[in-house]
């Protein structure tokens, strides 16, 4: 018996649209509210007046239509994208904490959990830690979901790291050991990373970053075994290029550039991993992938950027007051192979257009269309297409 979810009527789509009106009448009480500030800040500025606590809410809903070559008919869902609760602030001058908890498929997940200490030269971060962050946090990229190029890297563990931001630069190393999930083997080992990002001096209204990342990572265990797998399009897609759980050691680089001239910019990012399998003798496979994406803020904002990362899009003329919001449209094209050597695990082509309306800094809406060809064993040149929408809103205490 096929999928169920094929089975799914079209009132999904009424769902979703009655999701939008609740949080349009959500959202009106929150227009008073102050504007946001940037998520990398742990407190506000200004000199420490004692303990501090911030809480930040975030809820996505999506609907996503799919049509799959190993399918009869279009893959329709309606679902919560993210439910994620923040929580951060200072405990003393110097020491402040972050703890952010996601719902996803009816479970409760940590995605960070640490204590920052700064020293001045460096910030020292103790906790359950991301060994190398993403150019822009995925929950403020421009598509809907971040490409397989920054899947590559391996997940948050517990460990320590050491962060240097500088005006025009960072710096970040980290080791990392024990992981929180046991079960997702494809996240567990130990891992030592770094990440180095430069912003360019250039003219006001340019922007020029450049940055670079390594990692290297051991399993626990020999039956402990890695996994490289890329979704073949939106949320609901399927996993088509999957290498199943196949090494046990793994070497991986990569590099960012991004530059913008007002409201267009350039992004691209490209990894290399070798993978190590186990065996009497061991074998290297390298593994791939690069994305180039082209973004136009339609209504003249530059995007967001500081700390060696882009962050949420700031609305300068909100639609509550009057004004069109930001409008946005992105193309990105990205390639990945997991085909070398002892490890066949595919390849594919993706093409995604994006229409996105942020009506404030709080509430945006995000269309996405994509196109996937596949480079399998078993669908050799099979194209994938997905049409997905989501309403997204963030709350801040």
């Amino acid at each position: 018996m096929g999928d169920p979810r094929l089975q799914k009527p079209t009132s999904d789509i009424y769902r979703f649209l009655i999701f939008g009106v609740t949080l349009l009448i959500v959202q009106f009480p929150a227009i008073t509210q102050a504007q946001m500030n940037n998520e990398e800040s742990a407190t506000p500025s200004g000199s420490w007046q004692g303990p501090t606590l911030r809480a930040r809410g975030r809820i996505f809903g999506t609907f996503e239509s799919i049509e799959a070559p190993d399918q009869d008919s279009r893959l329709n869902d309606t679902y919560f994208r993210r439910i994620d609760f923040t929580v951060r602030g200072s405990l003393l001058e110097d020491l402040d904490y972050y703890v952010k908890t996601e719902f996803k498929e009816g479970d409760l997940d940590i995605r960070d959990a640490y204590l920052s200490y700064d020293t001045g030269p460096v910030i020292v971060q103790v906790g359950f830690l991301d060994p190398i962050d993403e150019i822009i946090t995925p929950a403020y990229r421009e598509f809907l979901e971040v490409s397989a190029v920054e899947r590559l890297p391996a997940g948050n563990q517990i460990g320590i790291g050491l962060l240097h931001e500088a005006e025009n630069w960072t710096f970040f190393v980290a080791a990392l050991k024990h992981t929180i999930d046991k079960h997702s083997f494809e996240k567990a080992g130990t891992i030592y990373s770094t990440r180095l990002t430069v912003s360019v001096p250039v003219p006001e209204g340019y922007l020029l970053h450049i940055g670079g990342y390594a990692s290297w990572r051991k399993a626990h265990q020999e039956q402990d075994l890695f996994r490289y797998s890329a979704r073949s399009l939106l949320r609901s897609g399927e996993r088509f290029v999957d290498t199943g759980d196949i090494a046990n050691k793994e070497l991986l680089f990569g590099y960012e550039l991004a530059g913008s001239i007002g409201s267009v910019s350039l992004e691209s990012q490209c990894a290399v991993v070798r993978a190590s399998v186990p065996s009497v003798l061991e074998s290297h496979s390298y593994l791939n992938g690069c994305y180039l994406a082209g973004i136009w803020n339609i209504t003249g904002e530059m995007r967001n950027y500081g700390d060696g990362g882009f962050s949420l899009q700031k609305v300068e003329r909100p639609v509550f007051e009057g004004g069109p919001g930001t409008w946005q449209v992105g193309l990105r094209f990205e390639t990945v192979d997991m085909s070398d050597g002892v490890i066949q695990g595919g390849g594919q082509d993706t093409w995604t257009f994006s229409l996105n309306w942020y009506l404030n800094d709080q509430f945006w809406i995000s269309g996405n269309y994509s196109s996937t060809k596949l480079k399998t064993n078993d669908f050799q040149g099979d194209v994938i297409d997905g049409l997905g929408a989501r309403l997204q809103y963030l709350i801040e205490w």
